[in-house]
């Protein structure tokens, strides 16, 4: 015999067997060190009003801060007691107590604990009878404090205000309008307060609102059951306005059995004595994945009914795409036909823990053989950190089936909050280098050695800028957003940051990105200032389209006009222009610049298509068709790990951080008082500030209101009006100032308010409306604006046709027309300044 073909045999017995045996070993392995996620195990606790259970709490095992959870409010009676249920789910509770704080945390007012309990049926029922140190219509803190018998300490937080509010009639409205959904004959006595019309999209029950038809409204004339009890929050409330949040699982028929769907519903509403309006609706659908056969068709993947905004990521060759869908991260290797997945909180009851959504995905690597690098963040309903806040980076091993936690990064702020930063920067390189935006920093950790370090800090909203593919970063390096001579430009898969100056006197900023080249302009710092209406204008004579490697791409100078802006679609980049005439700024044509790299398309995308009876569904198109009785469903366990790999980033926050909140939580954070304000008003939300206090809300208390203890003056005697306006802010205040010496010695109108309003937040609200700004004088603050002739009034009251004035040119307080006001502050361009 060939003694050639006698060792190829050996070779190969022998391979084959090292294979059985290093798989025994690792399966054996995979046994020992690696386990099911643990399940949900802390409590539930909601409060109680007239009989109806309300704003449920999910438990926290580490101290929040209380300034940022604000989930839901709770009004209190002049009695001041507080009905609390505890879902102990059978968890066994040692004691139970209460804090009632300042809305920002610093300040305790009561620290109470409850002298006894009874557990009935898994339930506790406890009365707070919160002492009377708290002023009537003033927003508190209350964290209800379990200790837990297992040794863990869990924390629930909600606000109190003690008011009435109409919540009653509020709640009985909102609570009839969902019923009556579920019955479309019964929802026509509700038709009145919808607002159809042609921008309600009736095609999908992914989202319907209140500009959606009845029908719509009525579940599409789909037969929709519900299947759990409803969670109901209440958002904001106010004497007039509330919103409210519904959380509830549905079912409804297909394909011969019954598909479940979480659901949330938004109400906002307005209370008076004649009758109730519906100022906004929103429901939200989302089906729940079901991991079978039937959810593979052709070469889709069908996730049903569901928002077209999936997080979504494949590997470079398009084999392998991970993708989120109903609380869930999955991902489908097309080369051997397998569903994984990879991470849900759900354990497929309707455990109201499990299916709490305060969580989301960023998934960060994929590559051909299968593994995915993703971020869990946000709330931890179950596993090893339940009842934390934070950034969970893990790794799935396609070879091996299991999922490791590489990082754990804590948070003390909520879950929304983290949402919002998120989604700027979240970015893994092939060396396991995580870069991160955290509180306007950007912080680097390495997954490797769990070392971290801040790139940069306190970085301003406009200063900086990521590529789509977050794989390059840009930010500004100096004093501020409108004076800053120098760029840096960095490449996160390196970690090479270069600098790139913007020559002597210019300024520099940058823009956007094409692919991975930077697109920044140049202006001359002479140029930039405010233009006549007092907004500040960045005239850039250069725009400039850079790679890392330093190579100038596209150098654009048009002669006699300037950039102030750009937009970026796939690869067109839309300038917009203005032009020097006469000392002054106007608007010049557009112009375009095409971007000559091609933009590769993927190989998987999400589509929608339209079916019968469910309406618009989504789904996956994939690269290559399967055969749906091949496909194998697997759930990876955890690997099991010895200590903690917990990381705590810390950094500079910048001072003046606003928080937008909307239906849902925060929208945005922003450090431009005015770009908060519009956002909340866009959206029916609120501002707070850093310590939890409101800054602004879209509401009034009252139709009518003036500042009676603001008096005409004249400005006479040398004395400016600006100074004559400031003078009287300042004296409404208590306090006393020279604002004319001040506004010679070179302060301007925010300088000097905050010399003199020390204990107050001063507020640049150039660019708002007018009915922005009239939020307060209806809470008996004046407003400050400027005029192009560098004049000034103050707007100290209205009601629903004017707008109260206090005028030093001609030393009166007088009314003028709302239209008329709003043409004149428009005109002068909406310069106002306002203080809370």
């Amino acid at each position: 015999m060939n003694r050639g073909f006698l060792k190829t045999v050996t070779f190969v017995v022998t391979f084959i067997v090292s294979i059985v045996i290093i798989s025994s070993f690792m399966n054996q392995g995979n046994k020992d060190m690696t386990a099911e996620m643990t399940p949900a195990s802390l409590p539930v606790v909601s409060v109680v009003k007239e009989g109806m259970v309300l704003n449920p709490m999910y438990g926290y095992t580490v101290k929040m801060e209380d300034a940022h959870v604000r989930d839901a409010i709770t009004p209190v009676g002049e009695d001041r007691q507080l009905d609390i249920l505890i879902d102990t789910f059978g968890q066994k509770i040692r004691k139970a107590s209460y804090e009632v704080r300042s809305v920002d945390g610093e300040r305790l007012i009561e620290d109470t604990e409850f002298p006894y309990f009874v557990e009935e049926n898994g339930e506790i029922l406890l009365t707070c009878k919160i002492k009377d140190l708290i002023e009537a219509g003033q927003e508190y803190s209350l964290n209800i404090v379990l200790d837990l018998e297992d040794g863990r300490q869990a924390h629930y937080y909600t606000r109190i205000v003690e008011a009435d509010y109409q919540l009653l009639p509020k709640l009985a409205f909102v609570n009839a309008f969902h019923e009556a959904t579920f019955d479309l004959e019964s929802l026509r006595e509700y038709s009145k307060y919808l607002e159809s019309n042609a921008s309600g999209d009736n095609s999908t029950l992914a989202k319907v609102n209140i500009h959606s038809s009845l029908k719509q409204v009525a579940w599409g004339g789909l037969e929709v059951r519900k299947e759990s009890y409803v969670q109901t929050r209440i958002r904001e409330i106010a004497p007039q306005t509330a919103s409210f949040t519904m959380s509830y699982a549905v079912s409804y028929p297909y394909n011969d059995k019954r598909e479940t769907a979480v659901v949330q519903e938004y109400y906002r509403i307005r209370y008076t004595p004649d009758r109730i309006y519906l100022l906004d609706y929103e429901r939200e659908m989302t089906q729940l994945f079901e991991e079978s056969g039937e959810r593979f068709i052709n070469d889709k993947i069908v996730l049903g009914i569901t928002q077209k905004n999936v997080e979504f990521k494949e590997s470079e060759g398009g084999t392998v795409v991970a993708f989120e869908n109903s609380g869930a991260l999955y991902s489908y290797n097309g080369a051997d036909d397998k569903l994984a997945r990879l991470f849900s909180f759900h354990d497929g009851t309707l455990d109201v823990r499990t299916l709490n959504d305060a969580h989301g995905y960023k998934i960060l690597q994929v590559d051909e053989a299968g593994n995915v690098t993703f971020l869990v963040y946000g709330y931890m309903n179950r596993g090893r950190h339940e009842g934390e806040c934070g950034v969970q980076v893990c790794y799935y091993s396609s070879t091996l089936n299991v999922v490791e936690e590489l990082v754990f990064i804590p948070s003390t702020k909520s879950a929304d909050i983290l949402d919002a930063q998120i989604g700027d920067l979240a970015y893994v390189n092939g060396k396991n280098d995580l870069y991160l935006m955290m509180d306007g920093n950007i912080c680097h950790v390495s997954l490797e050695d769990k070392q971290w370090e801040v790139i940069v800090e306190g970085l301003h909203d406009n200063g900086y800028q990521i590529a789509a593919d977050q794989s390059m970063a840009a930010w500004q390096k100096g004093n501020g957003l409108y004076d800053s001579s120098l760029l840096v430009f960095m490449n996160l898969n390196t970690g090479v940051a270069k600098e790139i100056t913007a020559g002597n006197g210019n300024l520099i900023m940058p823009l956007g990105f094409m692919g991975e080249d930077l697109i920044y302009g140049v202006s001359r710092q002479e140029d930039v200032g405010e233009d006549y209406l007092g907004y500040m204008v960045f005239p850039m004579y250069r725009i400039v389209i850079q790679d890392m490697k330093g190579k100038i791409l596209k150098d654009y100078q048009p002669e006699g006009l300037y950039v102030t802006d750009c937009m970026i679609d796939e690869n067109q980049i839309t300038l917009t222009r203005i032009k020097k005439q006469d000392g002054f700024y106007t608007e010049a044509l557009p112009d375009q610049i095409m971007y000559n790299e091609q933009i590769v398309a993927s190989k998987n995308k999400v589509e929608t298509a339209t079916t019968e009876n469910m309406g618009t569904v989504v789904q996956i198109a994939v690269k290559n068709s399967f055969e749906t009785e091949k496909i194998k469903f697997l759930t990876p366990k955890e690997v099991l790990f010895e200590g903690k790999r917990t990381l705590t980033l810390t950094g500079k926050e910048i001072d003046g951080r606003y928080y937008v909140y909307g239906t849902d939580g925060v929208m945005d954070v922003r450090s431009d008082a005015a770009e908060a304000v519009m956002l909340a008003y866009e959206n029916a939300g609120v501002v707070t500030d850093e310590a939890g206090r409101y800054l602004w809300k879209r509401d009034r208390i009252f139709t009518v209101n003036q500042i009676m203890a603001i008096t005409g003056e004249s400005a006479q005697d040398g004395k400016s009006s600006l100074a004559v306006c400031l003078d009287s802010i300042l004296r409404f205040n208590g306090q006393m100032r020279d604002c004319q010496t001040m506004l010679d010695n070179g302060m301007d109108a925010m300088e000097i308010l905050q010399d003199g309003l020390e204990e107050h937040t001063i507020l640049n609200l150039k660019g708002c409306s007018l009915d922005m700004v009239l939020y307060y004088p209806d809470r008996e603050r004046p407003v400050l604006a400027l005029m192009r002739d560098k004049s000034a009034v103050l707007i100290t009251g209205f009601n629903e046709r004017n707008v109260v004035l206090m005028d030093p040119a001609s030393g009166k307080v007088y009314k003028m027309g709302m239209n008329d006001a709003r043409e004149m502050f428009e005109e002068n361009g909406n310069n106002f300044i306002a203080y809370w």
